[in-house]
C-alpha cells in the first residue's frame, strides 16, 4: 500500500512539474508554432521563432500580440547561440540622424536555473544589416564577443560596451526584467566615439532572447509587455 501511494505521489509530482513547465504557453494563444523559422505578424511587428541552428532541439513559440508572447525551449547544453526568438520591426534604412527618439519598453522573464545560458537583449541593425548593435538587459551565463571599448552611463544606467568584428554590445551592469532601452542614445555614443558613421541608417530593431542552453529541459521565456513607437 505504501509503495502504491509513493508511486501515485510521484506521478502527481511529475504532473505538477509538467503543468508548471507548460504554464507559460497560454491556453489557446492566437499563434503557436514549433517550426524553426515560424513568423507571425501583428500590429506592424513580426514575432519570429528564429531558430536557425538545425541541430537545436524543440522550441515552441506562442503569441497573443506583439507585446504578449513567449517561447518554451529545451535547448541542450551547448556553447553557441542556437536561436533568438524575438519581436521585430523593420525600417527602410532611414537615417539615424532623422530620429529624435528610438527607444523601447519591455517586461520579460527568463529562467534562472541550472543549465540555462541566455540573455535578453535588443538587436539593432544598421546600414542595411552591416552593423549590429545589441543592448543586453538580463544575462545568465553569456559574455559578449570581443573587447570592452567603453563604460558609458546612459540615462542613469551603466554599461560595458564590447566590440567584436561588426558587432557592438552594450551589456548592462546588473540585470533588469522590466525597463526601457535607449537605442538612439546608444547609437549616438558609438557615433561620438567614431565607431559608427554619422551617415548610418536604421534597418531593423528586435527584442528577444539569445538562447545558448536551456539545460536540455523545457524552459519558459515570456514577454508580458513590449512597446516600440514607430
Amino acid at each position: 500500500m505504501r509503495r502504491a501511494l509513493t508511486f501515485l505521489q510521484t506521478v502527481a509530482v511529475i504532473a505538477a512539474v509538467t503543468g508548471a513547465v507548460r504554464a507559460a504557453i497560454r491556453p489557446s494563444p492566437k499563434f503557436e508554432s514549433s517550426a524553426p523559422l515560424a513568423v507571425w505578424k501583428n500590429g506592424g511587428f513580426m514575432i519570429n521563432n528564429n531558430e536557425w541552428n538545425r541541430s537545436a532541439r524543440r522550441q515552441t513559440i506562442w503569441a497573443n500580440s506583439y507585446g504578449s508572447w513567449g517561447v518554451q525551449s529545451d535547448q541542450a547544453v551547448g556553447h553557441a547561440v542556437e536561436n533568438y526568438p524575438c519581436v521585430r520591426q523593420y525600417y527602410d534604412n532611414m537615417l539615424v540622424t532623422s530620429f529624435h527618439l528610438i527607444r523601447n519598453g519591455f517586461t520579460e522573464s527568463m529562467p534562472d536555473a541550472s543549465g540555462v545560458d541566455a540573455e535578453a537583449a535588443d538587436d539593432v541593425w544598421l546600414n542595411d544589416h552591416a552593423i549590429e548593435v545589441m543592448i543586453w538587459v538580463e544575462n545568465h551565463g553569456q559574455t559578449p564577443a570581443g573587447d570592452i571599448i567603453g563604460q558609458p552611463t546612459i540615462f542613469g544606467q551603466s554599461f560595458a560596451v564590447w566590440h567584436g568584428s561588426s558587432t557592438y554590445a552594450f551589456a548592462l551592469n546588473g540585470n533588469e526584467t522590466s525597463g526601457v532601452t535607449h537605442i538612439l542614445a546608444s547609437i549616438q555614443w558609438l557615433m561620438a566615439h567614431g565607431y559608427v558613421p554619422a551617415s548610418a541608417t536604421l534597418a531593423q530593431v528586435d527584442f528577444g532572447w539569445e538562447i545558448v542552453s536551456a539545460g536540455g529541459s523545457p524552459m519558459n521565456f515570456t514577454m508580458t509587455n513590449y512597446w516600440l513607437p514607430s
